[in-house]
């Protein structure tokens, strides 16, 4: 190749592990980390050669290390213990920030090191025992993954705002009623009642639970029906008003990721094969304020823009691509991939190539490495069409996107992820009164029935409030005009 790019970043390896190839009963973190840096090595053709060169190990933080803890505990330097179980070390190591974007962003942010020769040759590396945990727990048994040590690393742990002060006090105190928010604010913007949307839902994950059959180590394979999707079958209960069980990401998974990245120079030198090579054609990352805050609540205005900026830094459109994996925690957060790129020739199951977090699984902040892993599998049996991934954290709060190719890309990657969204935060009524109109809303669901709804409001000055409407609310609570009175912790609202 004339023109070729030599200090381009390309994955070269990439590694999975899970119970199904991991020996013993109660697998930590770190041996399923290892085993997958183990395959990732063997993948690239050249396992001794790649191990030798690694400059860098980058893990994906544990949810035991997110504030999600099952008190099993964890090693004190996690990226130095994951590579331990691989057999490898590096001399910069990196344990990367809290969130389901951070493994793409990871990845552009080492490709740029690359780009720029920071780093010769980086290992990327997720796992998450926390089925095992759920399983320990449950049968009484203590485990500890603890491990010491005192070498430095760069630890990173930001103070992003996933849910506001106010959003909690509302009610909205996990990750299922505040996308339940984002979902029947998509439902009421398109004019579907229930029923209907929960078909539109039923339909998406039906035909994604086709694809966790095709991944060796999806935690939650077979086949759901659309009609099983909206039945309380096989433990498919109500969580919310518009969510059962099986439309949200299943953590108790015990899975491992690698992916191996070097420059295109540096993967010749090594002799890895050009057929494993995957190339980085373009990237691009945005964050959202608190969703009550947001402007737009029925799509992602921040994936709109990444998605856009990632094809427009590799000259590409929607149409041109090949395999796509979109960050599926809840059926909205595919939508809005759907909405915003307006494929309309684009299959229901051709928005994954894994089953997604409800069937493939929902390994913590790690999914991204095995949609990466899938993306490149997919590359090297057909490369004639780019592909792209996405990746979410928080409440649709953090986007990273990627676009990949099989072969050198016609524009070449600049090294930097395109970051220029820039929203402007809405300032919430702290003391609404008065007429306003129903956004969107949520109940949670329970033995008993549902909840008390929680409500994000237009008032009619034309600002933002929430409030929350108690005792049971059977109506379709859509664009309707309720009375708010405003209150110390929180604000209610009754039906005029």
């Amino acid at each position: 190749m004339s023109n070729f790019d030599a200090g381009a970043p390309v994955i070269i390896g990439v590694g999975e592990a899970s119970r199904k190839t991991v020996a013993g009963e109660w697998p930590a973190p770190r041996d399923l980390a290892g085993a997958a840096i183990k395959a990732a090595l063997g993948d690239t053709g050249q396992p001794q050669a790649i191990a030798a060169a690694i400059h860098t190990i980058a893990a994906i933080r544990t949810f035991e290390d997110s504030g999600v803890s099952l008190g099993t505990g964890s090693p004190d330097n996690t990226p130095e213990a994951f590579g331990a179980a691989g057999g490898i070390s590096a001399q910069r190591l990196i344990y990367a920030d809290v969130g389901g974007q951070s493994p793409q962003a990871m990845l552009n942010e080492l490709a740029g090191d690359i780009r720029r020769g920071a780093c010769s040759l980086a290992v990327l590396v997720a796992a998450e025992a926390t089925g095992t945990a759920k399983r320990a727990r449950k049968a009484g048994i203590s485990l500890d993954w603890g491990l010491a040590s005192d070498t430095p690393f760069d630890n990173r742990l930001s103070t992003f705002p996933i849910l506001s002060r106010t959003e909690i006090r509302h009610g909205i105190i996990s990750m299922p009623l505040a996308y339940s928010l984002i979902e029947n604010a998509r439902r009421i913007e398109i004019g579907l009642d229930g029923e209907a949307y929960a078909r539109e839902m039923a339909a998406l994950w039906s035909a994604f639970s086709v694809k966790a059959a095709t991944r060796t180590h999806a935690q939650f394979p077979g086949l759901r029906s659309p009609e099983a999707l909206q039945s309380d079958d096989n433990g498919n209960y109500p969580l919310t008003d518009i969510y059962r069980r099986w439309h949200v990401a299943q953590d108790a998974v015990d899975l491992g990721g690698a992916v191996i990245l070097t420059s295109a120079g540096k993967a010749r030198e090594l002799g890895v094969p050009q057929d494993k090579w995957v190339w980085l054609a373009g990237a691009a990352e945005a964050a959202e304020p608190p969703l009550s805050e947001r402007a737009v609540i029925h799509r992602s205005a921040a994936l709109d823009f990444a998605i856009t900026a990632a094809l427009n830094q590799a000259g590409l459109a929607s149409a041109d691509l090949g395999p796509v994996d979109i960050y599926s925690c809840f059926p909205c957060a595919v939508f809005a991939a759907v909405d915003s790129m307006q494929d309309a020739g684009r299959a229901l199951g051709d928005y994954t190539l894994t089953g997604g977090l409800s069937f493939f699984g929902g390994p913590g902040n790690g999914y991204g490495n095995y949609n990466i892993a899938a993306m490149v599998d997919a590359l090297r049996r057909d490369g004639t069409k780019p592909a792209l991934v996405t990746a979410n954290g928080g409440v649709m709060s953090k986007q990273a996107v990627g676009i990949y190719a099989a072969t050198q890309p016609r524009v070449a990657w600049s090294g930097d992820a395109v970051n220029g969204y820039a929203p402007t935060p809405l300032a919430l009524d702290d003391a609404p009164q008065g007429k306003a109109r129903v956004l969107s809303f949520v109940r949670s669901a329970g033995k008993d029935g549902f909840g008390a709804a929680t409500l994000l409001l237009e008032t009619e000055g034309g600002a933002r409030a929430m409030a929350v409407m108690d005792g049971p609310v059977d109506a379709d609570l859509s664009n309707a005009v309720v009375q708010v009175t405003a209150g110390e912790k929180r604000h209610s609202a009754t039906f005029i």
